[in-house]
């Protein structure tokens, strides 16, 4: 290699087959952290974005999607058929993003030292799989290495699908140096020896500027039973609250971005420390910018003074992990908060200044041998708080607490097919919650 080229690095977000996608904010916040290191390193970065609702010539074809101005809303679709073997339910599957033969253009114009591909959910890895098979046909020599939530939760299975090179496990930076080595790759500068620290600017962050992705902290403390942010990242991980903020000017300044999404699993804690000198910090910069929690937020750490600020800040929306109202659901599964502090989190918000349709609760519907009659219980609970309700259908994950009593319930051989752990095909239903019970209780919250 002519020691002058810098080696080029091509970043892919695949596209997603599924019954429903749509875009909460959703970024590859993982890759984009990835690509703004090795830009700081001296790599060579492209990103290439097969979910771009932008792109001319899909739009072209399909239209514009749908989509709100705060960044949010639908992407291109076409539909699909269910891998043979997989039961079909009566909704409609389908790909969603740019045009097959559009991504493939895009991939075979380029010409890469080595691709990196992200992964999110175990389902979706249809998309990764055509992602890999659309670079090794158009640059068959070069390295391909997958990485993300699903590559970590089931290496072997991302291993067979995709025949990627490398399959990263975990946290992808403080592994790459090693790749590089191996494939004959050299950065032009250092690597930060502090990779766990939040960064400064995301690479690629261009590619999305109607609204930002930031992150104050990595990792979460809690060991909730269905979750899988702590086998992601089994640390948790304090940022700098003045590097987030030069994130959110940078953005700002460069793409006139306003609408920012906060990534964390536990925005909240130690929030004397992180968050609330932030919000200080955006409040008396006057900046008209809007804020969003999709991941939602620990109801236990929500009082009248961080209200205040979160609304004075730009806080759209405040969406709370409630899960139940059952107690013993949150002794057996996640431990986050105790009944009593629901009224005076909920009455806080409010005092704030939060509008009612502006604080979402989720609540968790269809863990193994749950009951329907437990999730009515919680819904009429809820009722009288006059806010909104958003039913979260379980999906079952690998390697989590729930994961061993989710493959023996379920009705899909989940511990061998991925395609089962998406909550469209309702895997653990049983007599005690049918998908009649379920359906009717997403009609329910409707009317909160």
């Amino acid at each position: 290699m002519n020691e002058l080229k810098r080696p080029k690095i091509l970043c892919i977000q695949p596209p997603v087959y599924d019954f429903a996608l749509y875009d909460l904010f959703f970024k590859p916040y993982g890759l984009l952290r990835i690509a703004g290191r090795l830009k700081q390193q001296g790599f060579e970065i492209e990103f290439l974005n097969a979910l771009d609702y932008q792109e001319p010539n899909t739009l072209a074809v399909k239209g514009l999607p749908r989509r709100r101005a705060n960044g949010t809303g639908k992407f291109h679709r076409q539909r699909a058929q269910l891998p043979p073997g997989i039961q079909a339910i009566p909704r409609h599957y389908s790909r969603y993003g740019i045009l097959p033969e559009v991504f493939a253009q895009q991939v075979a114009k380029a010409q890469p030292d080595m691709v990196l591909i992200t992964s999110q959910m175990t389902y979706w890895y249809q998309g990764l799989a055509e992602a890999v098979r659309v670079v090794r046909k158009a640059h068959p020599a070069v390295p391909v290495v997958v990485g993300g939530i699903y590559a970590t939760l089931m290496p072997q299975h991302c291993r067979n699908v995709t025949g990627a090179d490398e399959v990263v496990i975990g946290e992808g930076l403080s592994q790459l140096p090693e790749l590089f080595e191996k494939y004959k790759l050299t950065a032009a500068k250092e690597p930060d020896s502090n990779i766990s620290a939040v960064p400064t600017l995301c690479g690629g962050s261009e590619t999305w500027g109607d609204a930002g992705v930031v992150r104050l902290n990595v990792g979460c403390p809690y060991r909730c039973s269905y979750c899988a942010s702590a086998i992601i990242e089994p640390r948790f991980l304090r940022g700098e609250y003045q590097q987030v903020w030069e994130q959110i000017l940078y953005m700002h300044r460069k793409f006139g971005t306003v609408h920012f999404a906060f990534y964390d699993d536990a925005l909240l804690l130690h929030k004397e420390e992180l968050l609330l000198p932030l919000l200080e910090l955006v409040i008396r910069s006057k900046l008209s910018l809007r804020f969003y929690t999709p991941n939602a937020v620990h109801m236990h750490f929500i009082d009248l003074e961080t209200a205040k600020l979160m609304r004075a800040a730009g806080f759209q929306e405040v969406r709370i992990g409630y899960e139940s109202a059952d107690e013993q659901f949150h002794r057996r599964q996640d431990g986050k908060y105790t009944p009593d502090e629901v009224p005076r989190a909920l009455k806080a918000l409010k005092a704030a200044g939060f509008p009612a349709e502006s604080i979402i609760l989720y609540v968790l519907a269809g863990l193994p041998r749950q009951r329907a009659s437990e999730v009515e219980a919680s819904l009429r609970e809820v009722e009288p708080f006059d806010v909104r309700v958003s039913l979260a259908e379980y999906s079952p994950v690998p390697q989590t607490a729930l994961w061993q009593e989710s493959v023996a319930a379920a009705r899909f051989p989940i511990a061998e097919e991925p395609l089962y752990h998406n909550n469209s095909f309702f895997p653990m239903e049983w007599e005690g919650f049918t998908r009649g019970q379920l359906e009717a209780l997403k009609r329910k919250t409707l009317n909160y």
